[in-house]
């Protein structure tokens, strides 16, 4: 690699990409006339390392067609990226940073994008047109309005509510997905699959369940009987940290290989895709470029969403306050990546919508815990109680913060509201169930490690359940 000064990098577009081919590894594929097989809802930093990826290696290393990806943002907050893919011909550097080594491609399986605040309409349209064979989605853990206490969906959402009475202008992906599947069945074409590669478990059997939901709100019987027995929606388990794109990320772009990014990606070089062989129209050979599809892909889910997001979310909150399956070589390789110095995964983006992560991540694992009867929830009431320490939106040395998450107003008034005392949160039904709210051993542990944070700090609440063990 040679360095470059940023001042003199080449803008990245179809135009220049040969220009870098001497510098880095570009796509030799043809781009322009192409069918876009996959409509993906959310194109973020996580998507653009890990599906795109995947679509990028097989029409790079097996000339696949017709199966590169129509992105789309559904935010307003996505005019950015909107902004980014259209100058830059939707192209983008990855970089993949490992403790010893850097990898950098220029990846260019997305071939279009759609920003739907300005035509929802015409997104509709794409995912309706029988060239779309799977719409997959990456709209993290809120984006799917499900109560995991209830599971149902939060029907009391505002967005869920406008998708109900104005169909014309969506809000949320279930306003879209009914309206497309509504077209495709009113003109006898196949369902697309719905294909959710957000990090939460059973995540096809959730998105499917409260889409069925939505449209049986819509009064169409028949209809909603058809999404039930013909859509498609497979369970999967998406493995890869991705910390959000900065100016520094940018710079070093520049620096390095003399290309004016405005949307890179820096991903560590792990990067996991286990998938459910269920799909309704087609789908592209994954298992070329090593993605496992299998028919069932809990064993997999479970373990990476207890030891590593769980690990994740646990060290967050209490960072933050402070400032064939082989489990053991999966642990021994969770504790290698979160040692990798080059992704430096930022403890607040870790703390990232609480109330969507926390009942995925760490939640099941205490009810699992409580049906024993010898139990071990001791390390994970401290994770609770750094969770709730932490949606007082005050860290230990009285510096207010933001707390980023839907729920936040409710969230920060409890946990203020509630201080040492966990039930306030507790008492939130969407978050909590009667299983863990009351059993009395559980919130006397919860409890006591709330106020030990409180008075002692986070490490100090760690450090005493830690030499109790």
């Amino acid at each position: 690699m040679t360095k470059s000064d940023e001042t003199t990098a080449t803008s990245l577009n179809a135009k220049t990409l040969k220009s870098f081919e001497s510098t880095l590894p570009i796509p030799t594929y043809p781009r322009e006339g192409v069918k876009q097989g996959i409509v993906h809802l959310g194109v973020g930093a996580f998507h653009r390392s890990h599906l795109a990826v995947f679509m990028h290696r097989l029409m790079q290393e097996h000339h696949l067609k017709d199966w590169s990806i129509c992105g789309v943002g559904l935010m307003k907050a996505d005019a950015l990226m909107r902004d980014a893919m259209k100058a830059q011909d939707c192209l983008y550097t990855l970089v993949e940073r490992g403790i010893k080594d850097t990898n950098a491609y220029i990846v260019g399986s997305i071939t279009a994008y759609m920003y739907a605040p300005d035509d929802p309409r015409a997104v509709i349209e794409k995912m309706a047109n029988p060239d779309t064979h799977i719409v997959s989605l990456t709209v993290t853990e809120n984006g799917y309005y499900h109560s995991e206490a209830t599971n149902s969906l939060m029907t009391d959402a505002p967005e869920i509510i406008n998708d109900l009475n104005h169909p014309e202008k969506p809000d949320t992906l279930y306003g879209y997905l009914y309206e497309a599947l509504l077209l495709r069945y009113k003109r006898g074409l196949t369902p697309f699959t719905i294909m959710s590669c957000d990090n939460m478990p059973q995540n096809g059997v959730t998105v499917k369940t409260m889409l069925v939901a939505f449209a049986k709100l819509k009064k169409d019987e028949k209809f909603a009987a058809w999404i039930e027995d013909k859509v498609t929606s497979p369970n999967s388990m998406v493995d890869r940290v991705t910390p959000r794109c900065t100016d520094k990320e940018r710079k070093y772009v520049a620096d390095t290989w003399g290309i004016k990014d405005q949307c890179p990606v820096v991903a560590e070089p792990f990067i996991q895709w286990v998938l459910e062989d269920n799909f309704s129209d087609g789908r592209p050979p994954w298992e070329l470029v090593g993605v496992q599809v299998v028919k069932d892909v809990d064993s997999y889910e479970l373990m990476k969403l207890r030891l590593l997001n769980g690990g994740h979310s646990a060290m967050g909150y209490l960072g933050y306050l402070a400032g064939s399956v082989d489990f053991e070589e999966y642990t021994a390789s969770v504790l290698e990546r979160f040692s990798n110095p080059a992704i430096q995964d930022t403890v607040a983006r870790i703390c990232l919508m609480g109330s969507g992560k926390m009942p995925k991540y760490v939640l099941p694992s205490i009810y699992e815990q409580l049906r024993k009867p010898d139990g071990k929830y001791k390390l994970l009431a401290v994770c609770v109680a750094g969770w709730f320490r932490y949606l007082t939106g005050v860290d230990m040395n009285g510096k207010p913060f933001e707390i980023e998450d839907p729920m936040a107003p409710t969230l920060k008034a409890a946990a203020v509201k509630g201080g040492k005392d966990p039930h306030e949160l507790l008492n939130i039904e969407v978050l909590f169930s009667p299983e863990i709210r009351d059993n009395k051993e559980f919130v006397a542990q919860l409890t006591h490690s709330l106020e030990t944070v409180y008075d002692k700090g986070p490490i100090a609440a760690i450090k005493e359940i830690l030499d109790q063990v």
